[in-house]
């Protein structure tokens, strides 16, 4: 007898298990009808572009741009550019004060690089104006030479930190007639002697 009351135990709860399961099954399939709406997948959609919407907004206002991102601006210091006497150009020379812009993400970091390698920056400025042509100054905006700027201190330092160069009280000096002259004549002279040919 007790073996019997066991199995019709067992046989309850196998179906009340069964049972169970049914229902659950039952329960998930209205859910997903219910889901799988037109109404309700349109508004699902229209939820998902939404969100992705305000994820890139958010992204693209809050993320680190060169252009936007820009932290306190240092000073550098004065520099002057001098134009080699041989090449051909309306500018003879230029004074200007220099000033960066440092992005906002790095700017103790960058400052401390500064502090550290300030001789070196000065440095590397001082040869790319050696290196540099009047032909640089003839721009209003100056663009290129800003670019080769922002390249010479970011390698100095070792990192990407300068967001914007910007150069103040430019004080450029234009070629005097005679100066124009003897560079026009310098550049037609050729530096080396060339040999006559045999007759």
């Amino acid at each position: 007898m007790a073996e019997e009351v066991t199995e019709q135990a067992a046989e309850v709860e196998e179906n009340l298990a069964e049972n169970e399961e049914k229902t659950s099954k039952k329960g998930r399939k209205g859910l997903l009808k219910r889901l799988l709406t037109p109404k309700a997948l349109a508004i699902l959609v229209g939820l998902s572009i939404l969100a992705h919407g305000v994820a890139f907004a958010v992204t693209r206002t809050g993320g680190s741009s060169a252009s936007e991102d820009l932290g306190t601006e240092i000073s550098l210091g004065e520099f002057r550019f001098e134009a080699n006497p041989a090449e051909a150009g309306p500018i003879s020379s230029a004074w200007f004060t220099l000033h960066i812009a440092l992005l906002e993400h790095v700017d103790s970091a960058a400052r401390d690089k500064l502090k550290a390698r300030k001789f070196r920056v000065k440095q590397g400025i001082e040869e790319l104006l050696r290196q540099a042509h009047g032909g640089d100054f003839d721009d209003p905006n100056l663009g290129e030479l800003k670019r080769q700027l922002q390249e010479q201190v970011n390698e100095t330092l070792g990192m990407r930190a300068i967001a914007d160069v910007v150069i103040t009280d430019l004080e450029i000096t234009p070629r005097s007639q005679e100066e124009a002259v003897e560079s026009a004549s310098a550049a037609e002279k050729v530096p080396w002697k060339e040999e006559q040919p045999p007759s």
